[in-house]
């Protein structure tokens, strides 16, 4: 019997268009357990954004979580091959806490990993997540940035110390021009070339060129490349209007080390999707490996955009 998917939740179309994007691009699904150790979870407390892990006792005495993450189950998992990298994509419900009151909720979630040896991944992941985007809502806008371009700027306007790169890092989050001398430690001529980083238009073009007349050390230059052939890219597809250069999009520093990015939709107010590459995860495997990948909330889409008689 043939389904009318027209006449299926948002959430439930969303997956199944999006199965066969990622399938078509080498990708294979990932079905993870529900539990992990507890150590793993506060191994990487950063990587999550939030120490709050449901935990309880397991068989023998072992501290076990239900499951806040599904990338950290991956890279802990998956088995490494240097001849070929790992490519997966899910759907799974993970368990964080929401909101100002602090509460756990089940998160419906889909996304994507790429884990190996390689570096020619950011241009597809980038392309692969502006396509999930589309498939929720046209009018969506897909927001890039660059850990690297801002840790080699920030380095080059003096500031080392990892407080204060931190400190920094958390006002170009916040477009905080106000207090980066202070949070720095540096002069108000280095603060100001940082703040130029978030001033102005994101549209691409203007902003990779305010960038680029940045971009002095052999770093900053590499990663403004990368940011480059990202934009070529898009350019060829439907979706050269829906990108943004934004170097307010922050993640942490200790894990992202490269391209990250976050996604919106029209009918959502707040981001849908978000990710980028996080090397920093796969340092104990030891070095040449890279992985990215994004994660897209599936949760709020049955109420942003409700199906009615197979009409939106």
């Amino acid at each position: 019997m043939l389904i009318d998917t027209a006449r299926l939740p948002k959430d439930e179309r969303t997956y199944l268009e999006l199965r066969e994007i990622y399938e078509a691009a080498g990708y294979a699904l990932y079905r993870m357990r529900r539990f992990e150790e507890y150590s793993l979870y506060l191994d990487n407390r950063n990587f999550l954004g939030s120490g709050q892990v449901l935990t309880f006792q397991g068989y023998g005495g072992k501290l076990m979580a239900l499951k806040p993450d599904v990338t950290l189950s991956i890279a802990k998992n998956a088995r490494f091959d240097d001849d070929k990298p790992v490519k997966v994509y899910y759907r799974e419900s993970v368990y964080r806490t929401a909101g100002e009151s602090g509460d756990f909720r089940e998160i419906n979630q889909m996304g994507l990993e790429y884990m190996g040896r390689g570096d020619g991944e950011t241009v597809e992941i980038c392309d692969l997540a502006m396509r999930s985007l589309a498939a929720i809502d046209p009018a969506f806008v897909f927001a890039v940035s660059h850990m690297g371009a801002l840790s080699a700027l920030i380095e080059s306007a003096g500031v080392t110390a990892p407080s204060r790169v931190k400190a920094v890092m958390d006002c170009l989050r916040s477009r905080n021009t106000h207090d980066l001398a202070a949070a720095g430690g540096m002069s108000a001529e280095a603060a100001g070339r940082l703040a130029e980083l978030i001033s102005g238009s994101t549209r691409f073009p203007e902003a990779l060129a305010r960038l680029g007349a940045l971009a002095v050390t052999p770093a900053a230059e590499a990663a403004r490349a990368e940011l480059e052939a990202i934009y070529k890219n898009a350019a060829r597809t439907p979706y050269a209007d829906n990108i943004r250069l934004d170097l307010s999009v922050v993640n942490d520093i200790d894990y992202y080390n490269g391209v990250v990015f976050q996604g919106f939709v029209e009918r959502v107010p707040r981001a849908i999707l978000s990710g980028g590459r996080y090397d920093g995860l796969l340092a104990k495997r030891g070095e040449g490996y890279t992985a990215m990948g994004f994660a897209l909330s599936l949760g709020e889409l049955n109420a942003c955009y409700p199906c009615q008689g197979g009409e939106e």
